[in-house]
């Protein structure tokens, strides 16, 4: 069966080899995320990590915009090279990690370090640092006003439970296996990601309660995944009773994601 990527990214005229240009940056702070989340709010954290990572990206792409929290930014072409953006989807994660989990700040700058990237390091406020660490901070900073959020509403008032966590390990493996399988690079991986993460946080927040949750996030992200995909594959898993909800979810998330992506918001 033939797939298409619905939210695919055209390079400008670049011919590299998919094995030549930058990938596993996105999954690779997903899963420090997970690590470094455990049960606290994982759907929540997540969210969080991958809509700033999104916003760093965004500033390096030629019609992608930033979420309504994030900062308006765009760089010019000559400066959108792949290593600059790697850095800034990076500091970006690595600020909203050390904020949320202040006590995991060494393996997260262990993972930095990994990267070659080094985890403060001063920075000019358009270097790859100074945007990741911008876009961070503008979506923390209104999470605390406590501003109408753009595709990532909080859990609030939900109990912590392992669940959670659950739930989240489940649809990012997926959402990994699917990266591997079609060969994707960092610029698809921060659309997957990104989509993913908002439609189960969105749906875990909308679930009616804590036994609704599963089911939701189902439907949000089975929902979510085959729209980015472009295959049916999924429908078979998802959409039982209880998930309608859920993929209501996923489709908005879904369409919302599409519309920053292509400038149109």
């Amino acid at each position: 069966m033939g797939r298409r990527n619905i939210l695919k990214v055209e390079s400008d005229g670049a011919t590299a080899p998919l094995a030549a240009r930058p990938a596993g940056t996105v999954p690779g702070w997903n899963a420090l995320a997970l690590t470094c989340s455990g049960t606290a709010q994982a759907l929540h954290t997540l969210a969080l990590v991958h809509t700033c990572v999104y916003n760093a990206w965004a500033a390096y792409d030629g019609d992608a915009r930033q979420t309504t929290l994030g900062v308006a930014v765009r760089l010019p072409r000559a400066e959108r090279d792949a290593a600059s953006k790697t850095a800034a989807m990076s500091h970006a994660a690595r600020r909203v990690l050390v904020d949320l989990f202040p006590e995991r700040q060494p393996d997260v700058d262990c993972h930095m370090a990994s990267l070659g990237l080094a985890p403060a390091a001063a920075a000019g406020q358009f270097s790859p640092a100074g945007i990741g660490r911008t876009q961070a901070a503008a979506v923390l900073d209104a999470c605390r006003r406590e501003q109408p959020f753009a595709l990532m509403p909080a859990e609030v008032n939900r109990p912590v439970t392992a669940g959670r966590h659950a739930v989240a390990a489940h649809w990012f493996r997926l959402a990994r296996h699917i990266s591997l399988r079609d060969g994707h690079d960092d610029d698809r991986d921060v659309l997957l990601f990104f989509v993913l993460a908002n439609a189960l946080a969105d749906a875990a927040s909308a679930a009616m309660d804590e036994k609704s949750v599963d089911a939701a996030c189902a439907g949000a992200a089975a929902e979510a995944l085959r729209r980015f995909t472009g295959s049916d594959r999924l429908d078979a898993a998802a959409f039982t009773a209880g998930q309608e909800a859920g993929k209501k979810i996923g489709a908005r998330v879904f369409d919302k994601a599409r519309r920053y992506r292509q400038g149109k918001l």
